[in-house]
């Protein structure tokens, strides 16, 4: 029997008329006609705004990322000159207040004491570090002696675990080392992650600060994204924490989700491989009019670090990143390839709203790609080092979730097969 000839005859069988989700009211993919998502949850962890919605109608405004209250832009401005601008988050988002600088140095410590890799097997062959990563996560269950506590005080503690060992375990397999321990226990996470990923402490403040930066700006996004949605739903059926962290990590390796920084990335190097290093509008323009007409890269008609399903005017994380880069260029001599990405992003602007007729913004994968590029990070480790930091945010919507919310989360599907 060829299964496989079975189904290519009959792949039909499971095509549905679009036009039926609008007969039925559904809303596919979670989101409303106008694009906003469909309510689902509340949430005091954080916040996503881009618009704001009064009397029906939908107003675009300046984009904001908000944990527990605070402006990403404050809290980035106000990190503590140790470099644990990331510690100070997670802290934030899972215990709901901004440490003492006292409470931070502790949490460092104890983040720092706390992970473990000594079981890591990185004899374990998979193409992608976040399948690998998952495994890790996964085995920790069988590690734990009472895998299923349902209080909120072991399911945080076991949190902690995880967030303190997931960068041990990302970068063992990637480094094809066992690394069961932090090298610079007096240093951020970080900082460590740097000096692992280098073999070596040769890197400068500025280099230290930046990565610091980008684990803040992953650390959460709402509790709407696909992967910490994952988590919540997840959670919502009793499971462990372990099987939620790992299924938030399945639905990060997504390319339409986490995956997009690489994307990113690779389409800035087919542009400097064809055009080179040009602030050319003409030429610019060019590039991204054949995007968006699948002339070049991928021919999937996107311009990758464009848009976003909530951001229209401004992402916060955009402009944040935006500036760092270009310190980091300057300090690398790269002034010329972010001047090119700068006059790109404008070029790209304009032609999404002359053939899109579409008024938007660059998001986070911009230049994060960018960023991490110059810090000496290779593509392999853009969407787990991106996970790694949103831990801290899938560990605070899965406490949240548990403690409020203890309603199975089921949705509904309208039939439409045969009778």
């Amino acid at each position: 029997m060829n299964l496989k000839e079975i189904y290519l005859e009959n792949e039909t069988i499971n095509r549905i008329d679009p036009s039926l989700y609008g007969k039925y009211h559904v809303k596919a993919g979670l989101r409303n006609e106008n694009g906003t998502g469909v309510k689902v949850g509340l949430t005091k962890i954080s916040d996503v705004v881009g618009y704001k919605v009064e009397h029906g109608k939908k107003t675009h405004v300046q984009g904001r990322l908000v944990y527990r209250g605070y402006d990403i832009e404050e809290l980035a401005q106000h990190r503590s000159k140790e470099n644990l601008g990331f510690e100070m988050t997670a802290f934030l988002l899972i215990f709901g207040k901004l440490p003492t600088h006292r409470q931070l140095l502790d949490f460092h410590k104890e983040l720092i004491k706390t992970a473990d890799a000594s079981q890591v097997d990185i004899q374990y062959k998979t193409s992608n570090l976040l399948n690998a990563i998952q495994i890790e996560v996964l085995k920790l269950y069988g590690d734990d002696q009472d895998p299923d506590s349902d209080t909120l005080e072991q399911r945080m503690l076991k949190g902690i675990y995880i967030l303190a060992s997931m960068p041990l375990f990302m970068l063992s397999h990637y480094k094809k080392e066992k690394i069961d321990k932090y090298p610079l226990p007096d240093k951020g996470i970080a900082e460590n992650v740097l000096c692992i990923i280098r073999g070596n402490t040769h890197y400068s403040d500025l280099e230290a600060s930046i990565l610091d930066l980008l684990f803040m700006l992953h650390a959460d996004h709402g509790g709407g994204n696909n992967s910490t949605f994952t988590n919540v739903v997840m959670s919502s059926t009793g499971t462990d924490i372990y099987s939620c962290i790992s299924a938030a990590l399945g639905s990060l390796k997504g390319p339409r989700h986490g995956g997009a920084n690489i994307k990113t990335s690779a389409m800035f190097n087919a542009i400097f491989e064809e055009y080179g290093v040009t602030t050319d509008e003409k030429i610019l323009r060019k590039i991204a009019k054949r995007l968006l007409e699948k002339d070049f890269f991928d021919h999937a008609g996107l311009i990758y670090g464009i848009g976003h399903a909530i951001y229209t005017k401004s992402d916060p994380r955009c402009q944040l990143i935006k500036t760092a880069c270009k310190s980091l260029a300057r300090e690398k001599g790269k002034m010329d390839e972010f001047r090119t990405l700068e006059a790109f992003e404008k070029a790209a602007l304009y032609q999404m709203r002359k053939i899109k007729h579409i008024e938007t913004c660059a998001n986070v994968d911009f230049y994060s790609g960018f960023a991490y590029s110059l810090l000496g990070i290779e593509e392999s480790l853009f969407t787990p080092l991106f996970g790694m930091a949103r831990t801290s945010g899938w560990v605070a919507h899965h406490l949240e979730n548990r403690q409020n919310n203890r309603k199975l989360i089921r949705p509904a599907n309208v039939y439409v097969g045969d009778e």
